[in-house]
């Protein structure tokens, strides 16, 4: 049961770090007249923490998913 929990931890963990770098918006981009964009980026430090922060949640919710799948096959 141990090894099923930890695998359903990290599966959504990776899972949820591919989809923050999917979803997560880094720059954004203003018009600011005439024809002529602006871009702001994220720090780095802080795309880094909220792909974190979404990874963690997903392997919380991953831990949450195996436990209710493993009590319902007992």
């Amino acid at each position: 049961m141990e090894s099923s929990l930890r695998k359903s931890a990290i599966y959504g963990f990776f899972i949820g770090i591919g989809a923050a770098i999917l979803f997560v918006k880094y720059a954004e981009v203003e018009d600011i007249g005439d024809g002529a964009t602006l871009t702001n980026y994220l720090p780095m430090g802080e795309y880094i923490i909220t792909v974190l922060r979404f990874g963690i949640v997903a392997s919380i919710l991953g831990l949450v998913c195996g436990l209710i799948l493993l009590n319902k096959k007992k």
